[in-house]
């Protein structure tokens, strides 16, 4: 099966609240590559579910899907189509598809500074380069850093140099095992300290294995999916930007199925 578009989009963008677009680039994956193929593999994921939902009672806000961004170029040129590209759906809310992570950090440079970005991910993402590349996927969230506040959620893996730094710098963060115990108080603290505008960001391999095993770099001990479901449910209204990223397609599609799943519930998710 092969479908070109997300899951009952619209076919209007000035009718649409929501663009989503996907940028298949995975270059710099160091342990296991793929996730150019998890666009695609995201829509066609998203055509098992309906557009209601029962948890939010209300069906998905319409999207347009505006395809994929080209990435056969070189990584500065990547960086400029992406900026183009965001210019022209400025007023739009952006959901992403990467792509490994550093795709969110191409989309981040378009975001106005004062707007904090909320990521779940296993990895802290910290090191100043990575392969002698600081665009690395391992470098994504110390690049974002240089102009937005971040707030982790789900992190339970990093080196003693990027917990210093991070530690350093007073980057708030949650672990997988503080989520796990906690996070109603959690989402108490957010709820005092998040502005009125966020950017979410998804690296799927926040999730624990068992619930996503396709990814590029998995760790053990990760979230639940119903963390999500909680917290879009609390915060998405404040989303004003979103990506989910480092899909590797596994067999059984568990994965896709569960980045589309998400990507459906947070368009349900503000009234």
């Amino acid at each position: 099966m092969h479908i070109d578009s997300f899951f009952a989009c619209s076919d209007s963008i000035e009718k649409s609240e929501y663009v989503l677009f996907g940028i298949p680039y995975d270059a710099t994956q160091s342990f296991k590559p793929g996730s150019r193929f998890a666009p695609t593999a995201i829509r066609e994921a998203s055509w098992n579910f309906e557009e209601f939902s029962v948890f939010f009672r209300r069906n998905a806000k319409p999207v347009f899907d505006a395809g994929n961004i080209r990435t056969d170029g070189s990584f500065q040129e990547l960086m400029m189509d992406v900026d183009e590209f965001m210019k022209r759906i400025k007023d739009k809310i952006p959901i992403m598809l990467g792509g490994e992570h550093t795709t969110t950090y191409l989309v981040s440079r378009n975001f106005d500074s004062d707007i904090p970005f909320v990521i779940f991910d296993a990895h802290f993402d910290m090191r100043s380069e990575f392969d002698g590349n600081m665009y690395n996927h391992a470098c994504t969230v110390r690049r974002i850093m240089e102009k937005h506040e971040v707030v982790l959620i789900g992190v339970r893996s990093c080196t003693k140099e990027e917990l210093e730094f991070a530690e350093s710098e007073g980057v708030k963060y949650y672990t997988s095992f503080e989520c796990i115990k906690r996070w109603d108080e959690i989402t108490r603290e957010l709820e005092k300290n998040l502005p009125e505008k966020i950017y979410l960001s998804i690296d799927m391999d926040a999730f624990d294995p068992a619930y996503a095993p396709g990814v590029s770099t998995p760790e053990p001990f990760g979230i639940e999916p119903t963390t999500f479901l909680d917290f879009v449910s609390k915060f998405g209204s404040l989303v004003c930007g979103m990506d989910v990223v480092e899909v590797i397609p596994d067999a059984e599609r568990i994965t896709p199925l569960l980045a589309a799943k998400f990507i459906i519930e947070f368009l349900c998710s503000s009234p």
